[in-house]
């Protein structure tokens, strides 16, 4: 969800750096994408209406798990914190980036990773999302909370 009206929220803002008015839009529902974005320039050539520059008050629907109990649940699991670099294939969604943060076993932290990759298809891996933490930074422009997706390929471990 794109919700630029929230008062008070980082990001928000009633109007995009085209000038066009903003609106609260749904980008994803169940999985399926709703909207795209659109700017003025764009919208000329595609002759379409434009819908807005670029994101501006983003949030994911948080879960009802803290990112503990999502750790205490996974047999073996790495916690993604930081990425370094990589690349993404816009027309088939392929990616490869690198990862540092953590290996945990059955809840416990085993011991901290770096230099690791993170190797997939960006469409395979959103369809394997199977749990949200409810801990989103809400001093954040956008407002992701912690996410565990089965399946993952990582290397370097």
């Amino acid at each position: 969800m794109d919700d630029p009206h929230a008062l008070g929220a980082r990001g928000a803002s009633y109007f995009d750096y085209d000038g066009v008015a903003t609106q609260r839009r749904v980008l994803f529902d169940h999985g399926v994408l709703r909207t795209w974005f659109i700017d003025t320039a764009a919208s000329h050539r595609l002759k379409m209406p434009p819908t807005t520059t670029g994101i501006h008050h983003c949030y994911l629907e948080p879960g009802d798990a803290t990112l503990s109990d999502l750790l205490r649940n996974q047999q073996r699991c790495i916690l993604v914190t930081d990425f370094n670099g990589g690349n993404c294939n816009p027309t088939t969604g392929d990616f490869s980036y690198g990862i540092e943060g953590f290996l945990y076993e059955n809840g416990i932290l085993v011991q901290p990773v770096s230099g690791m990759n993170i190797t997939g298809n960006i469409l395979s891996l959103w369809r394997n999302l199977s749990a949200v933490a409810n801990d989103a930074d809400p001093y954040e422009r956008m407002l992701i909370p912690s996410l565990v997706f089965d399946d993952v390929a990582f290397s370097g471990i």
